[in-house]
């Protein structure tokens, strides 16, 4: 489903006429009547969009790499200044939710930013390898509900409902029949996990050797018997441990509901438990008080979850597993990126693998030769295939393109250092940063995979998919105004304090340069200019429409050799001559445009880029929302209904 379509015009050939062209062939928007634009529960918004991936990569001759130890007569070398306009309040963090300020004090966009910023435009624009951007791992997923991977997920976990007898009745219990519990061990840098002296705690239960303990029978119990009640461990110094607090639980419908303890954090306890029927766990106390030995496990607090793991003691005389590597590096990456989620469940550190020398509970999965870890029963498990494999580039290993030609690259075999420095744009005038807002700022992740990547309109496409493909490099939308949040902020912990500068502050930098040539000097000032309607965003909260700002050339100049050396009595101050901007892009382009056989402007992930970029088009903050939870656009959104699609569809 399409946020809106653009009527294409048709491009005149003629090379004089491409400047006027490229003003006039502006793509138009058309709206989508679709669901897309209007309150329907089958809309799928988001702030952001993709610009596809260009898949002939422009192979940059090793003979142009230049030296940089010397400032070369037919190379060009020089200096970019620019202005920033932030055309809505902006923020940019230090790192400690207050605006970045240089080593005097100032106010200012960090050198390092702008040069990811135009870096990112030099990509798209450069025709690059986006190979060195993606990290090649395994992502990971967990489906309960409408997931398309829903019915892999249940078999590869064992979900089953099963009958059982107690020894007085029969009955059906929900199981993870492939799923077991066991303790991980940081030894030296390396993972292990061991087994425990429990290998399954009933013979139907098949893997399962941990048990369930139900957080309403815990509070019955207390409820019946009181401070003698047989769960003392779960009620401390007169307080709960438990995701619930030890009050009656009322029924709703087909369900019981507790009362939340609102001081409740996720944990692993060393414990004692007495158990019966092989399975039913009957008391819970310190370690030593009852006969077996074990831990306590309580996980994430989450609607509906009423349960306890218990997990029996470590025996470290059977076979021990190591984890493979590529699996720890996907886990710790897949974990950095749901940092800010998880101070809601009480922080990462609950979440993490131990420390050296440290060993902790941990549930695990051992199937068709695979290993799958995690802290709890229903874990994350790995796709089956690495991120990178559905970038579609014709990319060459140990090639170059212009953005490593510009911005240099190390690699084993080779490195080259950068040709461009940017240094920090500096706030001008006496700017305050304004009033202190609460966001939640969670980032659209690739494990939303309906998005991420593209779609075939029939099925599903996952990472599990084996021809799947990337849909491209993800650009927020500008927008006209600030959003505001249709919602109050319920969980503190989840939301992120800012403290903008306002709108109207102005910002300059520069770019130092040193021997480039006459079409990487054109495409880097198209990457810091755009075209002269195009605007951009930076820094934090893009999605509420923070940070969108615009970019103009104050100067652009070169240092000219023959000036600087006119003669042998005279030192010259001014050895630099004015660059003509519109002649060097023209310049890349004509380079570029032999390599294409076509003006690189026709090329649609080229006109994806500027439509996202253009002030003139910005769409609605309506268009571009997220989906809300509360209305339940996200939960109704099931596999039949495709992602965000590409703004102007491939050639």
């Amino acid at each position: 489903m399409e946020f809106w379509k653009w009527q294409q015009e048709q491009q005149k050939n003629s090379e004089n006429n491409q400047k006027s062209q490229n003003r006039n062939q502006k793509n138009r928007p058309r709206q989508n009547t679709s669901p897309a634009n209007n309150a329907s529960n089958k809309y799928v918004g988001a702030p952001y969009n993709f610009v596809p991936f260009y898949d002939k990569v422009y192979q940059y001759p090793d003979h142009k790499l230049t030296s940089h130890n010397s400032v070369e007569e037919n190379l060009i070398t020089g200096e970019i200044t620019y202005k920033i306009t932030a055309k809505t309040p902006i923020m940019i963090d230090d790192g400690t939710n207050h605006f970045f300020t240089d080593a005097k004090g100032r106010y200012a966009i960090p050198g390092s930013t702008m040069r990811g910023l135009i870096r990112n435009n030099v990509q798209v624009l450069g025709l690059c390898s986006y190979e060195d951007d993606i990290d090649d791992y395994a992502l990971m997923y967990r489906n309960v509900a409408n997931g398309a991977e829903k019915t892999r997920y249940n078999n590869t976990l064992g979900a089953k409902q099963i009958r059982v007898n107690d020894g007085t009745k029969n009955y059906s219990l929900g199981v993870l029949l492939n799923v077991r519990a066991g303790y991980v061990s940081n030894e030296g840098g390396k993972y292990v996990i061991y087994q425990t002296a429990v290998d399954s705690v009933k013979k139907e239960f098949k893997q399962m050797n941990y048990y369930v303990l139900s957080e309403r029978k815990i509070v019955h119990d207390y409820l019946k018997y009181g401070d003698e009640f047989s769960f003392g461990f779960f009620r401390q110094n007169g307080k709960s441990i438990l995701q619930h607090e030890f009050q009656e639980f009322r029924k709703e419908g087909t369900h019981y509901k507790g009362r939340k303890n609102t001081e409740y954090k996720p944990y692993y306890e060393p414990i004692s438990y007495e158990v019966t029927h092989e399975k039913d766990i009957t008391a819970v106390g310190k370690p030593g008080k009852y006969k077996n030995a074990g831990f306590a496990v309580s996980t994430g607090m989450m609607n509906e979850k009423k349960a306890v793991y218990i997990i029996p003691e470590i025996d470290r005389t059977k076979e021990c597993i190591t984890i493979p590597e590529k699996d720890i590096r996907a886990f710790k990456i897949d974990l950095k990126k749901k940092e800010n989620t998880l101070k809601q469940f009480g922080g990462k550190k609950y979440f993490d693998l131990p420390q050296e020398g440290e060993m902790r509970p941990v549930f695990y999965i051992r199937l068709d030769g695979r290993l799958y870890f995690g802290f709890t029963p229903r874990l994350r498990l790995f796709y089956d295939h690495m991120l990178k494999k559905g970038l579609k580039q014709n990319w060459k290993a140990g090639s170059v393109d212009y953005c490593k030609a510009l911005f240099g690259y190390a690699a084993p075999e080779k490195s080259y250092k950068s040709r461009v420095s940017f240094s920090d744009a500096v706030v001008q005038g006496n700017v305050r940063s304004g009033t202190e807002k609460k966001l939640i700022l969670a980032e659209p992740k690739p494990t939303s995979y309906l998005d991420y990547l593209k779609q075939n309109g029939t099925t599903p496409v996952t990472y599990n998919t084996e021809n799947f493909e990337l849909r491209g490099a993800k650009q927020y939308w500008l927008h006209k105004d600030l959003v505001q949040e249709d919602r109050d902020i319920k969980n503190e912990k989840a939301a992120s304090t800012i403290a903008p500068l306002q709108q109207g502050a102005v910002f300059i930098g520069k770019v130092r340069f040193q021997n480039l040539t006459e079409d990487e000097l054109g495409l880097l000032l198209w990457a810091i200019r755009l075209n002269q309607e195009s605007q951009m965003n930076v820094g934090k909260a893009k999605a509420y429409g923070y940070g969108r700002i615009s970019l103009t050339l104050n100067e652009a100049v070169k240092f000219d050799l023959k000036r600087a050396y006119q003669s042998d009595t005279e030192l010259c101050l001014n050895p630099f001559i004015e660059i003509d901007v519109d002649k060097a892009i023209e310049s890349y382009k004509t380079e570029i445009n032999k390599y294409l056989n076509k003006p690189i402007d026709q090329l649609p992930h080229i006109q994806n880029f500027f439509l996202m970029k253009d002030s003139d088009r910005i769409p609605d903050n309506k268009q571009t929302r997220y989906m809300k939870i509360d209305a339940k656009e996200y939960q109704s959104r099931t596999n039949a209904l495709p992602g965000i699609e590409t703004i102007i569809s491939e050639e």
